[in-house]
């Protein structure tokens, strides 16, 4: 498995290329896609999926560019689909003053599906409290998260957005991330990666 990281956008956003056996699956394009589609040209890879953790702007603003060139299915939270459409929702209009639309979801992803990639179990976590849409990605044998804008090394999503809930994030972590092993390495939606061990036993006591 090969695992490419881009930071991406005005808000720096992180995606991430996860390739095997000359096919990939892109999460979280926020923006930049022609790099990115460079990326996967330049390595002979071919986009099979592009996966949203959640419909905020600067996660999907490269959905629609990948999907004309890759025809990649678009998978998410089936709450992920109204913000794909509608820049309220997806909140491009209100902090940028852009009309960012994305393609439909082409599949939804529910709490603990199954998601076979090449010789890649991803396990799907719903994981919601930074947005009603939000999932996580866990690759079961290799020990890593992506853990969208749920948590981050130092941090966690922010919760005051139309669709946040602090409880439900409290709860996502704890009952969702906190059972995966603590030295399971997760991927954030911005900024360095960071372990589940570090987060539970230093950022999330003073979070919490």
């Amino acid at each position: 498995m090969e695992l490419k990281e881009f930071t991406v956008g005005e808000l720096m956003s992180k995606s991430y290329i996860i390739s095997e056996n000359g096919n990939a699956l892109i999460i979280d394009p926020g923006a930049e896609g022609e790099k990115l589609y460079n990326y996967l040209q330049e390595n002979g890879l071919i986009l099979k999926y592009i996966i949203n953790t959640h419909g905020h702007f600067d996660h999907i603003a490269a959905n629609q560019y990948l999907k004309e060139k890759t025809g990649a299915e678009i998978l998410g939270h089936p709450k992920l689909d109204s913000k794909l459409k509608d820049p309220n929702l997806n909140l491009s209009q209100v902090f940028m003053q852009q009309k960012i639309k994305s393609p439909a979801l082409d599949r939804p992803l529910n709490d603990n599906d199954l998601l076979d990639f090449e010789n890649l179990k991803l396990r799907v976590l719903y994981t919601p409290g930074h947005s009603a849409d939000g999932i996580s990605i866990y690759l079961e044998n290799n020990k890593i998260l992506f853990s969208g804008d749920c948590i981050f090394a130092a941090g966690v999503g922010r919760t005051d957005l139309s669709d946040s809930s602090f409880q439900q994030l409290i709860n996502s972590i704890e009952e969702k991330l906190f059972s995966l092993p603590e030295d399971t390495v997760f991927y954030p939606g911005h900024g360095p990666k960071g372990t589940i061990s570090t987060f539970k036993n230093r950022v999330w006591p003073a979070v919490k």
